[in-house]
């Protein structure tokens, strides 16, 4: 319990400075939107990763619906993107305590438009037009047990703001909250308007209590050709699917019937023949699994739309080698465990000279380099290894906080620059956009 209480504790001091820095930085107009090309779909699939077992331990749903017209990719921040709706999301999970929180990704004219709701106490009228000011906090007594700075809503804001978008909230106590937040389609790819071929003429029957989830299920299954009837016990034929949301109880006599678990973590599985198990966190990604079950191939067209951007588990990570440049062993072993327990491989260099000499012998993929080292330090290694030819990611890790810090990095030669204390959520993003360049450069 002390133990809990103390990373607790941690973890709220560090949320406090965070957002403190981050606001100044907003305010002084030194923090900048860095725009490049980003898959919107990796960006949702990324977030609902890192908090369904936040979700599933308070017992809670998450459910997550993208529509099939999401761009394939746009132009924008995604690193700051996903800062927002993890804030909208963490608010959602924290002032929740009986239902689920919904995010809803779709397109809106010209901007794309993310939902989270949620079945969470509410906010009074009076207080939602106050809600974006810095520093408020809503004055309810559910409010008191979560302590932090009230600059989270007003730092979204501002960020998406810096993104030419909106933000917007309805909420009635009691009830739930809805935030919507939009940000402009720049420079979006859209996915080839192609159904799953194959499951056309297919009859599912519906079972599901959840209005949201039977109405997503609907719209998507119709859009691949799938008929779809509300299921009350009536005799199926042999090739029809059920789905549910809740156990099975009783037996079913079709091809295969799919189980809408909320506690459910990772990828559909089949945990009896013909019974698969599906997060409701990835819904979007039920045409796919039909076309599994029905053993339908499925071409690169329709995979990019149909099945999910993968987020890489820790035992698909192993084909990645990363060197960890720190001259402190306790940051070289506490950095290389967390590399572990993401599946990476992982060698380690005492400073710029001994990290020279690793790579000279070993196939690195991506460099985790500390700036301030004796001999040779994170500035100078990067730059050495850019005059020896080499591309590799190079991301250095700064106990500096500073806009003018990252703005070295970045001059030196570095892909990124990453703030200590680095926590495994910010380090498994990070690597898993570099680690998919990688893998990119080898294909």
């Amino acid at each position: 319990r002390l133990v809990t209480a103390m990373n607790n504790s941690s973890s709220l001091l560090l949320k406090i400075i965070s957002d403190i820095l981050d606001f100044s930085k907003i305010e002084s107009e030194q923090l900048k939107i860095e725009p490049r090309e980003f898959s919107p779909r990796e960006v949702m699939n990324h977030i609902t990763a890192n908090y369904l077992p936040l979700v599933v331990r308070k017992q809670l749903g998450l459910y997550c619906f993208i529509e099939p017209d999401v761009p394939v990719s746009l132009n924008g921040d995604p690193m700051r993107l996903q800062q927002v709706i993890s804030n909208l999301l963490s608010n959602a999970i924290k002032f929740t305590d009986i239902g689920c929180i919904v995010l809803h990704v779709r397109c809106d004219g010209d901007y794309l438009s993310i939902r989270v709701r949620d079945t969470g106490v509410g906010i009074p009228a009076k207080e939602v037009v106050r809600l974006f000011d810095p520093f408020f906090q809503v004055g309810t007594g559910v409010q008191r047990n979560f302590q932090g700075t009230g600059l989270g809503l007003a730092i979204c804001e501002k960020l998406i703001s810096m993104m030419d978008g909106d933000i917007s909230v309805d909420s009635e106590p009691g009830m739930g909250s809805q935030f919507t937040l939009r940000i402009p389609l720049y420079g979006a790819q859209y996915p080839v308007k192609k159904s799953v071929e194959g499951l056309a003429g297919t009859c599912c029957w519906l079972a599901v209590r959840n209005t949201s989830l039977c109405q997503f299920i609907e719209t998507s299954l119709a859009r691949s050709g799938v008929h779809t009837q509300r299921y009350e016990g009536q005799e199926p034929a042999a090739d029809d699917i059920l789905i549910v949301d809740d156990a099975l109880e009783h037996t079913w006599q079709g091809r295969a019937a799919v189980v809408f678990c909320r506690r459910h973590i990772g990828i559909p599985l089949e945990r009896a023949p013909g019974e698969w198990v599906h997060s409701v966190a990835s819904v979007h990604e039920l045409p796919a699994l039909l076309a599994r079950i029905y053993s339908i191939e499925l071409d690169s067209e329709a995979l990019s739309s149909a099945l999910p951007t993968t987020d890489k588990t820790a035992d698909s990570n192993d084909d990645m080698m990363i060197l960890v440049v720190d001259d402190h062993p306790i940051n070289r072993r506490l950095l290389a465990d967390q590399l572990g327990s993401l599946g990476y491989q992982c060698k380690t260099a005492n400073d710029g000279v001994d990290a020279l000499n690793v790579l000279s012998k070993n196939a690195i993929d991506i460099v985790l380099s500390d700036v301030n080292m004796p001999n040779m330090d994170g500035y100078r290694l990067t730059q050495r290894i850019r005059q020896l030819g080499l591309t590799l990611p190079v991301v250095g890790v700064t106990a500096n906080a500073l806009a003018e810090e990252k703005q070295r990095c970045l001059e030196s030669g570095m892909d990124s620059c990453l703030s200590k204390p680095v926590t495994l959520d910010v380090l498994k993003q990070t690597l898993a956009v570099y680690a998919e360049r990688v893998r990119k450069t080898r294909a």
